[in-house]
């Protein structure tokens, strides 16, 4: 059996990986974005261009801070922001760290996740309350965190499932200290849930655990934790990012493990063959799996239900759902073994983006993805019912495609 599935994983990493389109000179603009960081929200995606910003997609509640509320299907500047040191796409909010250690918000406060005293949303950037020595910043689908110099990390915004992770329930439209993390070196908000990893390369996580994306044993499937829980067998972590309903973490060895919610296969590991059995009832896993094939990875994103991993080579790997295109395969179809009952655009096992080989970073919305190249262009695909991959049109693509400058 164990023959049979590698044989699976090298077929379909062929088959689909080195397809036509996608390679990192398609379709290129003379004026293409020139950006040294992407960051993927939920509609709509946020590049920093030296000091400044420039996002595009849904701009319903005013997350590219443009001063409007006007979709964007190319790039804007967000308003009075010149020195950016990293950004952070939610779900209809945004953030900056500054160079100076503050951090600016702008879009939707509904759960005052934009830090400043008031859920009042914002069509341009707020400054958020009292945070003066951030070193890293990740918003979440209704709230965000930050890290601070100590190793302590705030957070602010939606705390239903105790994801502010202060020991309640009640949302903060200021930032609140997390209990008991005073060694973190990052911080990842998913939908639910936020992560940290620690100096010593174990991970904590706490807010919502209703598809085991905490990763602790100890906890019931279903339940939340409003403090820090431990993520059960991970050790060696370089990097943690939290998706909507699951977490994956590189490992120091070049490995991805990721747990919490397998719906789709976006835990990415043979493991997930259980998943896509009928009856078998295997959708979740409360301790890390490790993604299969994947070797040499420099990053990873996770979103809503798929996940993606830039590896040394510069290549670009995604995995799990890719029913709107987001696995970058150049088509909607995915990988199960025969006999299995997932859908048939579900991959279970990582599939090449395109024919990428230069990219330094990866990012992740709900359905779509996009990876920024060694040269600083960017390219997006999947989803782009908003705008979202900023190639001056709406139509799909699970082609990467480059955003126009």
């Amino acid at each position: 059996m164990a023959q049979l599935l590698i044989l699976f994983s090298v077929l379909i990493t062929f088959l689909l990986g080195c397809g036509g389109g996608g390679g990192d000179d398609s379709g290129a603009r003379s004026a293409a974005l020139q950006a040294a960081q992407v960051s993927a929200g939920d509609f709509h995606t946020c590049a920093r261009v030296d000091g400044t910003v420039q996002c595009w997609g849904d701009n319903s509640s005013g997350q590219l801070g443009d001063g409007t509320g006007a979709s964007r299907l190319t790039p804007v500047t967000v308003s009075g922001i010149s020195t950016a040191a990293q950004i952070s796409s939610g779900g209809l909010h945004t953030c900056a760290l500054l160079s100076n250690g503050t951090v600016v918000c702008w879009g939707s406060s509904t759960s005052g996740q934009l830090g400043n005293g008031s859920n009042t949303g914002s069509l341009t950037p707020v400054a958020v309350s009292g945070l003066t020595n951030a070193s890293a910043i990740s918003a979440g689908s209704s709230h965000t965190c930050a890290l601070i110099t100590d190793g302590t990390i705030q957070c602010w915004g939606r705390n239903l499932f105790g994801q502010l992770g202060n020991g309640s329930n009640q949302n903060s439209s200021t930032p609140v200290a997390v209990s008991g993390i005073t060694t973190a070196t990052a911080v990842a908000a998913g939908g639910g849930h936020t992560c940290a990893r620690l100096s010593d390369g174990s991970a904590r996580c706490w807010g919502s655990h209703a598809l085991d994306q905490l990763g602790n044993t100890g906890l019931i499937t279903g339940s939340s934790s409003s403090t820090p829980v431990t993520v059960s067998g991970l050790a060696n972590a370089v990097s943690i990012e939290a998706g909507t309903n699951h977490t994956c973490a590189v490992i120091n060895t070049g490995t991805v493990s990721c747990w919490g919610d397998n719906i789709a296969g976006q835990l990415g590991g043979f493991w997930t063959l259980l998943a896509t059995i009928p009856l078998s009832n295997r959708t979740t896993s409360d301790t890390p799996i490790s993604v299969s094939g994947i070797s040499g990875a420099t990053g990873a994103a996770a979103g809503f239900v798929h996940s993606c991993a830039t590896l040394s080579t510069g290549r670009v790997f995604c995995w799990g759902d890719n029913s709107n295109g987001q696995l970058g395969s150049a088509s909607n179809v995915g990988f199960v073994p025969p006999g299995a009952g997932a859908s048939s655009t579900t991959s279970i096992v990582p599939v090449q983006a395109g024919s990428i080989t230069t990219a330094v970073e990866v990012t992740t919305g709900l359905f779509h993805s996009c990876a920024r190249l060694s040269s600083n262009r960017v390219l997006c695909w999947g989803l782009n019912t908003s705008g979202q991959l900023g190639i001056g049109a709406v139509e799909a693509t699970p082609f990467p495609t480059e955003v126009a400058g």
